[in-house]
């Protein structure tokens, strides 16, 4: 797909406004208390290295401290659509690499808040690195590296939450995460937000919601199908607008829909095919360039895992 869910968070997050709403439901009071968030700088740099490409992607947010200093908040967003246990190790490596990135530029050192953006159906109990080695002697437990990560599950966050967000294209984003395997839910609830909409600039920001939606979730139409079958709600009225705006611009109206899903086949056929030969969810992500969340929703749409 050419905008995957980690993508569509980041673009999200890569606009001021919406990262500063961002941080203030995801963030600990205590932390948010000394951050400065009318000074974020959403920036394009990344300390992803190689070996963690295919676990995760940052979003990286430079924030003046209240005292005047900078900080780092770094968004890792995670991959996987499965707990794994193992998950700080992966990010102790993530500040690491930060800080002697930091050293070889010569810059002062800059607190990095890890923030780990965890959006899949599995409930996850998020262990520290520490907490693997609880059993060790006191003498040794020192030698143990700590730090802390804001594990920030959407799921857990309540629908109304969400709903009283009042920064439109975080609350849609949240919720289309939250509910991102069950189509129908996701679109009852980006209904609720639309009918809550009060100006011009919160309904046209459900533009680009669309675009993500048709491009994200249209596997089997079910997309299409559920706007075109219920017609009657302003916001599918909008959706289908929309719908045929792009339609006419691509200047081959009535085609896109079928070289969308041409292109979902495709996708479909070679992650199945490598499923049954055998291949794990981390080896199909790097041949089909898919996010491992992408390809669950492509194997449990055709029966080969069962919904969670």
């Amino acid at each position: 797909m050419s905008m995957s869910h980690d993508k569509y968070i980041k673009e999200q997050l890569l606009d001021k406004q919406n990262a500063i709403d961002f941080l203030k439901v995801s963030i600990p009071e205590d932390v948010l208390s000394v951050l400065d968030l009318e000074t974020i700088v959403p920036t394009q740099n990344s300390y992803i290295t190689d070996d963690l490409t295919e676990i995760m992607s940052d979003v990286l947010l430079k924030c003046k401290l209240k005292s005047g200093d900078d900080a780092w908040c770094s968004i890792l967003i995670e991959h996987k659509s499965y707990k794994d246990p193992y998950v700080d190790f992966q990010i102790g490596s993530y500040l690491f690499a930060a800080y002697r990135q930091q050293i070889k530029n010569k810059e002062p050192f800059r607190v990095i808040i890890p923030l780990l953006f965890y959006h899949h159906a599995e409930k996850w109990k998020y262990k520290t690195l520490g907490s693997f080695f609880e059993d060790i002697p006191k003498s040794l437990q020192r030698y143990v590296p700590s730090f802390e990560t804001v594990f920030f599950d959407v799921k857990r966050l309540d629908d109304d939450v969400l709903y009283s967000i009042r920064n439109v294209a975080i609350s849609t984003m949240l919720m289309t995460q939250k509910h991102h395997l069950d189509v129908n839910e996701m679109m009852d609830r980006l209904e609720k937000i639309y009918e809550a909409t009060q100006t011009n600039e919160e309904r046209n920001s459900f533009r680009k919601i669309f675009v993500y939606i048709l491009l994200s979730y249209n596997k089997g139409n079910r997309a299409m199908d559920i706007i075109k079958n219920n017609l009657d709600k302003p916001i599918n009225r909008m959706f289908m607008t929309l719908y045929e705006e792009i339609t006419q611009k691509s200047r081959l109206e009535g085609k896109l829909e079928g070289k969308l899903e041409g292109k979902m086949e495709s996708y479909i056929e070679i992650t199945l095919s490598l499923f049954d030969d055998g291949f794990e969810m981390p080896k199909i992500s790097k041949i089909t360039k898919l996010a491992e969340s992408e390809i669950m929703s492509i194997l449990i749409d055709h029966g080969r895992i069962a919904k969670p």
